[in-house]
This record gives structure tokens, C-alpha cells and sequence, in this order.
């Protein structure tokens, strides 16, 4: 099943895409900063608002790495759990109840971020110096948010057939 939904193109084309905006905003972000530091120290021209790019850019940088961190399926966990249970069958059990949860806060988080997104366009709103549309960077943390729903599904789907497998082959340890 995994091979086939990552070979899908659709799920491929996502993932370039998250891969491209995470280094072209790492690079835009460097070079702002390059610019920034030329402008004012060699040519002693203050450029203003620099500042609203490098946030927007890494508003857009952070929520992209999570998204991907998310389909990597490696946040940070303190997962002590796992440590102390040692029965296979038990892990999994825990597993399956993890991806529950974090599907459940993914959605919840998910419709946080919809209606965050009537907000802000209800709102509207411009940076002040560069006077960009706050809506890009309100973006970035609606989309950070509602695409794990995605990933967190797959997640869960995963768990749930690898025990259904491991229940048909007879299991490793027959719990």
C-alpha cells in the first residue's frame, strides 16, 4: 500500500513542491539578509522593510519543514511509553492510539485554521512599509495546518494495516 500512494504522482508533485518552497524561501531569506547587509554597509542605503520579507519568508519555511516533518512522520515526541512496553503487539496497540490522536488535533487544528482564514480575509490588512497583503503570511500558517490532515491520515492508515498484517501472519508474538 505505501509504495503505491508514494509513487502516486499527485503525492510526488506535493512533495516536490513542499521541497522547492522550503529551499527557495531558505535561499530568499539569505539573500534578503545579503542585500540587507550590502545595501547598508557598502552603499549606506537603508533598505526598509526588509524586515516583512525575511518574517513572511520564514513564516512560509517554518510551516512548510512541519508539513514536511509531518510526512517524514518524525516530530518531536516524548514518547517514554515505548521505552517501557516491551511486548510488540502492545507498541503497535500504542502506536494506532498515538495516529488516532494526532489525526484528532490535526483536524482540530485544521478547522482552527479555516475559520482563521475568514478571519483574515474578513480583516484584510497590508504590511506597513512594503504594504504586502498580510494574507501571505496568514497563509502560510493556515496551510501548515491543514495539510498534515493528509499526511496524519496516511499515518494512521499505515498503523492500522501494518496490525492488520502482522494479526494475519500470525503476529510476532501471538497477543
Amino acid at each position: 500500500m505505501r509504495e503505491k500512494v508514494e509513487n502516486f504522482f499527485l503525492w510526488k508533485a506535493f512533495l516536490k513542491l513542499e521541497r522547492f518552497v522550503m529551499v527557495l524561501a531558505s535561499i530568499a531569506i539569505v539573500l534578503t539578509i545579503v542585500i540587507n547587509v550590502v545595501c547598508r554597509y557598502i552603499f549606506h542605503v537603508t533598505f526598509n522593510g526588509y524586515d516583512e520579507i525575511v518574517v513572511i519568508l520564514a513564516l512560509w519555511l517554518y510551516y512548510v519543514g512541519g508539513l514536511y516533518g509531518s510526512y517524514e512522520d518524525c516530530q518531536i515526541k516524548a514518547d517514554v511509553v515505548s521505552v517501557m512496553v516491551t511486548r510488540e503487539s502492545t507498541k503497535r496497540l500504542l502506536n494506532i492510539i498515538q495516529k488516532i490522536f494526532t489525526l484528532v488535533i490535526s483536524i482540530i487544528l485544521a478547522v482552527w485554521a479555516f475559520e482563521y482564514l475568514e478571519f483574515c480575509l474578513k480583516m484584510g490588512g497590508r504590511t506597513a512599509i512594503l504594504h504586502i497583503p498580510m494574507l501571505v503570511s496568514r497563509f502560510a500558517l493556515v496551510f501548515g495546518y491543514i495539510a498534515p490532515v493528509v499526511y496524519n491520515i496516511y499515518h494512521m492508515i499505515l498503523a492500522l494495516v501494518e496490525r492488520k498484517e502482522n494479526r494475519n501472519l500470525g503476529g510476532a508474538d501471538n497477543a
